[in-house]
């Protein structure tokens, strides 16, 4: 071999090198931002629990220990959160607990200590439930053969920057337990899979439209599953408010929610703000649900067979219609962004790391101008359906299959 041969050779070794490390400089780089987010932000509520979720979780908390009939009591809510933050009780409401009361039972740990000890406890409990979903959703993409891009594609879904900007919240619970339960459903263990998605009955808004998804799909296990396990979260909600607290949660929530309509992620957000009406965006939501069950129904000859795919698309599809979606529920989108994955790998990648650049691109614009996030709702929701969906044939095709069934049926009538 000349010495010039051996001389590129030699020349040529460091680009290889840096060519096979830059996705792992590129995933290292991911990590370190998504990280060093979800680090400021868990700083910033232990350090300021009264301005963020924890002192609505930390008041159902101490209500269902406490005072569960006046557990949805806006009074009753009102003097708790006065009482944590060491305020006068005023003639305003600061932070509605407007979960059910199993929830509140859920976080009855938290009622024996301070605001700051509890946010503190409640701001670990969800990183490690971070990190949890982030290895269950690296298992999930397991298809995907590029270990930087699986690595990337789990740390963008998860670690997003509206997820991370409310650590202190019910998402990161919410993720795990879909990722089991879908995990779980891989192994047809449906019924199983169906109680632990039932657990997103915590926030019933991202998972209206997954009922629909399986009925058209004829998962009736994973349905059963479904629904025998929110029955059990109701069962549990019942025995600790009675009915009454069920008409006070949804008076409360009918209090509360269509004046934050305009600042959802969802499609109705966009009807809210252009017509000034939070009732408008509630009758938007119903509209476009009704539209997507349809939908799902019409396309059920090509999604039977497919549980776990169409908890994924019911699952997008619900945060898309919902009136009430906030930022940390994008989270919950590492499932659908998954099932891209497993057919466009760098369209997944790509659209897990535009959730947190549009995050970044939205708080500089005006208010009034907030609006991208329904828009990239709509796209994942959108590949999400093609990733699951198969096209239909073609005429051409048809034709051609049709053909070659009356051929080969000739043939069986041919003498040997």
């Amino acid at each position: 071999m000349s010495q010039s041969v051996i001389a590129e050779a030699v020349a040529a070794r460091p680009r290889v090198t840096l060519r096979r490390a830059a996705p792992w400089i590129g995933v290292l780089l991911l990590v370190a931002v998504l990280g060093t987010a979800l680090t400021m932000e868990a700083h910033r509520e232990i350090t300021d629990p009264g301005d963020s979720d924890a002192i609505a979780l930390v008041t159902g908390g101490r209500l269902v220990v406490s005072d569960p009939s006046h557990l949805f009591s806006p009074a009753a809510q009102e003097r708790t959160e006065a009482l944590l933050l060491h305020i006068p009780a005023g003639d305003h409401f600061i932070a509605p607990f407007t979960n059910i009361a199993a929830g509140a039972l859920l976080l009855s740990p938290l009622a024996g200590s301070n605001l700051f000890v509890a946010s503190e406890v409640a701001v670990l409990a969800s990183t490690l439930l971070f990190a949890l979903a982030l290895l269950l959703e690296f298992r999930w993409l397991a298809p995907v053969s590029s270990r930087p891009v699986q690595l990337a594609i789990a740390v963008a879904a998860v670690l997003n920057i509206p997820a991370v900007e409310a650590i202190v919240q019910w998402d990161s619970l919410m993720t795990v337990a879909l990722l089991g339960s879908v995990l779980l459903a891989e192994r047809r263990k449906y019924g199983w899979a169906g109680v632990l998605l039932a657990t997103l009955i915590l926030k019933p808004q991202v998972l209206w439209l997954v009922v629909p998804a399986l009925i058209a799909a004829r998962s009736w296990r994973y349905l059963g599953g479904l629904l025998l396990g929110s029955i059990g979260w109701i069962v549990v909600s019942l025995a600790i408010t009675g009915p009454n607290g069920f008409v006070a949660l949804v008076q409360l929530t009918a209090r509360t929610y269509p004046g934050q309509t305009d600042s959802s992620m969802g499609l109705p957000s966009l009807v809210s703000a252009l017509t000034g009406s939070g009732d408008a965006g509630f009758i938007a939501a119903g509209c476009l649900g009704a539209i997507a069950a349809a939908f799902l129904l019409w396309r059920r000859e090509v999604l039977r067979g497919q549980p776990v795919a169409v908890v994924g698309v019911g699952l997008v599809l619900s945060l898309l219609c919902s009136p009430h979606v906030t930022g940390e529920d994008f989270m919950l989108v590492a499932v659908p962004i998954a099932l891209i994955a497993r057919r466009w790998p760098l369209l997944a990648l790509s659209e897990a790391i535009a959730i947190s650049a549009v995050e970044i691109v939205q708080l500089q614009l005006p208010p009034s101008a907030q609006h991208l996030q329904p828009f990239m709702l709509a796209v994942i929701a959108a590949s999400t359906l093609l990733a699951v969906i198969p096209m239909a044939p073609s005429k051409m095709t048809r034709s051609h299959e049709l053909a070659a069934h009356i051929t080969r049926g000739a043939r069986r009538q041919l003498p040997s």
